[in-house]
């Protein structure tokens, strides 16, 4: 047996150019720690004959067709659960709110001073607050924010442990009830998308019928999942289009008609379920009867027209929102590495952030629509201090549709209040969307604009419709979202005649906000070290090569082993997958996962694949592959309960792996471009790219974690460069000012970054 570690290249194969420095050698050990945990998934088609054979046990007995059609159940019943999963949240939250109001409309009839009133209101805040922040900070840290960059991630290929567990949708819900009901600036339809995940995830646990747990199948899952996301969007917005859309926009890079398909159909009984009961249930109609309502819902415009002149105000518009979603994500981009640094992803200090926080953003917003003077009670506010306290989408559909005009004094003074509580809730140790507050605060502003215009020109667009390109603009802006976006709030407002508004603006933002930074969730997901791989690679990677990035000394297997070697190689290394190849030529044969590895090595005994050799052992002996299905394959199973499986003697024995080999996994020549082994993960799913070469022998192997790790080097010596440059400078100005006296100083900032990015991914790598 050829045994080896997996090692990086050393820094003679650096771009040309570049050198690996102190500071970015700081950087990437940090970050490969953060990244420990943290596994691809493998979604290469299988070309095993132990897994052609059971393909083709579906032609003789017509079980395809069976698990088909269970399919279509299947899906049928995730859009359904997702909804259901919005429904409750939806009326459950709108239980809280109205004891809360009812609570406090009792008290100033009652004559009760207005610091009794905001001792109740606060109480029940912190209360509210202090439940979502223990199911984050001691139950399950994963079932913090929106949930929708580990779902991009899972759909790009990435494992992360418990995303998708039962319990993280049991906190996520929960906890999405009491932080938005404690007055957080919270969103509920990022955690609605990630519920609806969870449900799919799930659902593919479930047993189809007759056949053997078809669906935990990678490529199956990730489908199922797929489709959960889309299910959780339609669900939140009544959006099964705009849902589709999101996610193919957010990373699912598998998608073809038929997944398309399938994801619709998902999405199309998630919006169902809730049109079903979200009416009823408010009792603004009669049980089977579809209307309008769902958990977020903006209602229809009146007008139905623009001028041409107002298209140029609106791309503008979203210019700002661009502007404003980058300086967002930038201040929010160093709040969370503050925290990771500070705080960390749960325990005490996290919890205590939750509570001060809540205690400063709801008392804030009790006193602050007093400042306009009036009556005290909440009931006799007007539609401007209303903003303060209102649940997010009942304030939106007032910036959208009010038809009296609205104090902008009050207006630009929430607008900003609003949009610095958000910048200090998102990151926060609770359960949290951005949909909404960042909706909320753009219409606020768009609504300013509106109403100005309208005050110059009466018979101009009504101020909603300004309102909507705000809250367009600033979404899209800290986002980064575009077609499905303007597909979610055209499906929402039922305004198809907006398209054209509504895509002019969710470009120039983001076009606008893509000058700065990335979107808020792929800041996010870069902060955690997620090795993601973007749609497109980057041109540098053009000329570099497979051998340039590609790990050494690769630990391969044999096609006929001792099964005390293959449990001592398992033993000492953690690696998801070993190549396999010939004995005498070392030529390379196929891959063989770890987890099929270990299936065979706990079932091999009971299926008679051992022998005293593998040359005699029965040729047509093999462990099926409906047997490692009960084992819940493809999930791995412990060494330890491997090795209790074996005697000592079936360790002296061999067992022949060829059949459960793929021979037909993708491979890459040593010379060919780092550019295509990009196009080869992202587009096929590959969790290993072995590297052969003239002889076909193996030369190394990449993961996507090398091509990520490649794209970060590369960035530091565009950084070293640039430093050279500017120190280069800077010499020059500082020889030209000793002469007038002045002390010349030449900054480098690399330590002090290189600093900064390692005690983020130090903290990063306990999330």
């Amino acid at each position: 047996m050829l045994t080896g570690d997996f090692r990086r290249p050393t820094s003679s194969t650096l771009p040309v150019g570049s050198q690996q420095t102190a500071f970015s050698k700081g950087v990437a050990d940090a970050k490969a720690k953060a990244r420990q945990g943290i596994e691809s998934v493998g979604y290469d088609l299988n070309e095993s004959e132990q897994y052609v054979e059971y393909v083709k046990s579906f032609a003789v007995d017509k079980r395809g067709r069976l698990k088909g059609g269970f399919r279509w159940f299947y899906l049928c019943a995730v859009g359904i659960g997702a909804g259901s999963v919005a429904v409750g949240i939806a009326f459950l939250l709108k239980c809280v709110n109205r004891l809360k109001f009812d609570a406090q409309e009792a008290m100033f009839e009652a004559g009760h001073s207005l610091l009794v009133r905001y001792l109740t209101w606060i109480g029940t805040c912190l209360l509210l607050s202090a439940v979502a922040g223990a199911l984050v900070c001691y139950v399950e840290p994963l079932a913090a924010g929106s949930g929708i960059p580990e779902i991009k991630c899972i759909l790009n290929g990435i494992d992360l442990p418990n995303v998708l567990l039962l319990r993280t949708l049991v906190c996520k819900a929960c906890g999405i009830i009491c932080s938005v009901g404690a007055g957080l600036p919270c969103g509920k339809e990022g955690p609605m998308i990630h519920s609806g995940a969870i449900v799919a995830a799930q659902a593919t646990k479930a047993r189809a019928g007759p056949l053997v747990g078809p669906y935990q199948v990678n490529t199956e899952s990730r489908d199922f999942v797929a489709a959960g996301a889309a299910a959780g969007v339609a669900a939140a917005f009544g959006a099964p289009i705009g849902g589709v859309l999101f996610a193919v926009e957010e990373g699912a890079s598998h998608m073809n008609p038929t997944i398309l398909v399938r994801t619709f159909v998902c999405a199309a009984m998630a919006a169902l379920t809730v049109r079903f009961f979200a009416g009823p249930m408010d009792g603004t109609m009669s049980w089977g009867t579809l209307g309008t309502d769902v958990p977020v819902e903006f209602g229809r415009f009146e007008a139905r027209r623009y001028q041409i002149f107002e298209l140029p105000v609106f791309a503008l518009m979203g210019v700002c929102g661009g502007l404003c979603g980058a300086l967002f994500n930038g201040i929010n981009t160093r709040l969370s590495k503050w925290r990771m640094r500070n705080i960390g992803p749960r325990g005490h200090l996290r919890y205590v952030e939750v509570l001060f926080v809540t205690l400063s953003i709801v008392s804030f917003n009790f006193f602050a629509p007093l400042v306009k003077g009036g009556p005290t009670n909440i009931g006799s506010f007007c539609p401007a201090q209303k903003l303060f306290v209102d649940v997010g989408g009942e304030a939106i559909r007032e910036l959208f549709h009010g038809e009296e005009h609205i104090d902008q004094g009050m207006l630009l003074f929430f607008a900003l209040i609003h949009y610095v509580q958000t910048v200090w809730t998102y990151g926060l140790g609770v359960p949290s969307g951005l949909f909404v507050p960042s909706l909320l605060g753009g219409a606020a502003f768009g609504r300013i604009i509106g109403q100005v215009l309208q005050s110059f020109d009466p018979v101009a667009t009504s101020p909603g419709l300004y309102a909507l390109i705000g809250a367009t603009a600033m979404l899209s802006g800290m986002a980064r979202i575009t077609i499905s976006l303007a597909v979610i709030l055209m499906e929402t407002t039922g305004e198809a005649e907006w398209g054209i508004p509504i895509f002019l603006t969710v470009m120039a933002a983001k076009w606008t906000g893509d000058l700065f930074n990335k979107g808020i969730y792929d800041i996010h997901i870069d902060l955690r070290h997620v090795p993601l791989l973007e749609h497109r690679p980057e041109k540098h990677e053009l000329g570099l090569q497979a051998s340039d990035i590609m790990a050494t000394g690769v630990t391969s297997i044999l096609p006929r082993a001792r099964v005390g070697d293959l449990v001592e190689t398992l033993e000492a290394c953690r690696h998801g997958a070993f190549p396999v190849v010939e004995e005498d030529t070392g030529r390379f044969v196929g891959i063989l996962d770890r987890c099929t590895l270990l299936h065979v090595l706990n079932l091999g005994k009971h299926h008679g694949i051992f022998s005293e050799h593998a040359s005699a052992a029965n040729a047509t002996a093999m462990v099926p592959y409906e047997e490692m299905l009960r084992q819940r394959h493809p999930a791995p199973l412990p060494l330890s309960k491997v090795k209790e499986s074996l005697a000592p003697e079936d360790r002296t024995k061999e067992v022949d792996l060829r059949p459960y080999v793929n021979k037909g996994c993708y491979t890459v020549q040593e010379h060919a471009a780092v550019m295509r082994c990009h196009m080869l993960f992202r587009t096929m799913g590959l969790r290993h790219l072995p590297v052969l070469g003239d002889d076909h022998t193996v030369r190394g192997i990449i993961t996507r974690k090398d091509l990520v790790l490649a794209a970060e080097e590369h960035h530091v010596a565009e950084l070293n460069t640039c430093e050279t440059s500017k120190t280069d400078s800077s010499t020059a100005c500082g020889s030209v000012s000793n002469n007038s006296g002045s002390p010349s100083v030449a900054p480098s900032q690399q330590a002090a970054v290189g600093a900064d990015e390692a005690a983020a991914a130090e903290a990063c790598s306990n999330v």
